[in-house]
């Protein structure tokens, strides 16, 4: 199958403008649109435990049982979303998977997300985009309301305020806040497991 699917591949790389090219790459774009509205509206099942199974064995994001995605969530590109152990995402997020999101463990964040791997490239000339990969590592605490903009990381321990633009990397065990997003103070360094088993099942 493997095989097929490359030689297909292949034939629509070198004949991209022949009938059989055109009606697969728009088959294949027409199957993906449907796979992500079933993906968005997967998030309003008012279920955890059937919500996140359609997440990981449908949808193909990586993440384990023991993280969990609250609802109305939203996607693009859901296969390239990875989360880590004992990670919480709060309601109504949106999360841009074209560049591959990449989540850590024991990371809290707050309702009404918003993390962007994609951009308009206002110098391009022909207003094209641009997109880097967004990292967020172990143990990081965002607030609600946050924008991440694409290629930022966000490294171990980090805070960032509830309301904040990040556009640039924010180093360990700081907090930032604002727009965009600045050095608040420094934060202790914790080593803790988020229990994540106490979820409210209806959310």
């Amino acid at each position: 199958m493997k095989n097929f699917t490359r030689k297909i591949k292949n034939y629509i790389k070198k004949n991209p403008s022949s009938p059989f090219s055109k009606l697969t790459s728009s088959t294949y774009a027409l199957f993906n649109d449907f796979i992500l509205v079933l993906a968005n509206l997967t998030g309003y099942f008012p279920s955890h435990t059937i919500r996140n199974v359609l997440y990981r064995r449908i949808f193909r994001i990586k993440m384990p049982s023991d993280s969990t995605i609250y609802c109305r969530c939203r996607f693009l590109k859901p296969t390239d979303v990875n989360i880590g152990h004992n990670s919480i995402i709060g309601e109504d997020a949106f999360l841009d998977g074209r560049y591959g999101i990449y989540i850590g463990d024991n990371v809290n964040i707050g309702g009404d997300l918003r993390i962007y791997t994609m951009e308009l490239d206002i110098e391009s000339e022909d207003f094209g985009s641009t997109g880097s990969s967004i990292f967020i590592e172990d143990r990081v605490y965002i607030g609600t309301r946050v924008i991440i903009l694409p290629g930022v990381k966000i490294k171990e321990g980090a805070v960032v305020a509830s309301g904040a633009v990040v556009t640039k990397d924010v180093d360990a065990w700081t907090m930032v806040g604002g727009v965009p997003a600045k050095f608040i103070r420094n934060r202790p360094k914790l080593k803790y497991e988020l229990n994540t088993k106490n979820r409210i099942h209806f959310q």
